[in-house]
């Protein structure tokens, strides 16, 4: 079994090359990302280190504690309706 390692590398090298494309241009797409990502921190993050909501987010909570509460005074006036009719 003669092994012709020329014509191995023939076929081989084309693929090499295309792989190191195919790396080199995903190495620049994850940089672009990155950047975007590093250019947006500074509206996620303050200056302290602390998370910051998104207005999104912030006036989602809003609307949940607004209708927690509400559940809550609501669920207080049956407690208390239930602890008068048992006296």
């Amino acid at each position: 079994m003669n092994v012709n390692w020329g014509d191995i590398l023939k076929g081989a090298v084309p693929i090499l090359i295309a792989c190191i494309a195919w790396l080199l241009g995903q190495v620049n797409t994850f940089e672009t990302r990155l950047t975007k990502i590093e250019a947006a921190m500074p509206v996620l993050i303050t200056s302290d280190g602390v998370p910051t909501d998104s207005p999104l987010s912030a006036r989602a909570r809003g609307e949940l504690r607004e209708h927690l509460t509400t559940e809550i005074n609501d669920l207080k006036v049956r407690v208390g309706v239930i602890e008068s009719k048992a006296k």
